[in-house]
């Protein structure tokens, strides 16, 4: 699943709250999920970048297409390619 460090945080500045609490809000609700808690993780840190402009939507999906066909079986996210005819 991608390249990223397992230890990075998200800045505070980013969410508006303190790093320490997102990181055990986001480890409380990923907990229960029978999903993979780590990938749940990095996406989330990364949506933050994208809805911050740190990261374009692109980005995101390609950094995550692999991962989320692995755990889901299919990708279906939608992603504006710029291409009018699909």
């Amino acid at each position: 699943m991608g390249n990223s460090d397992e230890t990075q945080m998200i800045d505070d500045e980013s969410v508006g709250i303190d790093a320490a609490v997102w990181e055990e809000t986001a480890d409380e609700l990923l907990a229960d999920s029978p999903y993979d808690p780590k990938l749940g993780k990095e996406m989330s840190r990364d949506a933050v970048r994208v809805s911050t402009g740190r990261m374009t939507e692109a980005e995101f999906h390609e950094k995550y297409h692999d991962a989320v066909l692995e755990e889901f079986g299919v990708d279906d996210r939608p992603i504006d390619t710029g291409d009018d005819d699909e």
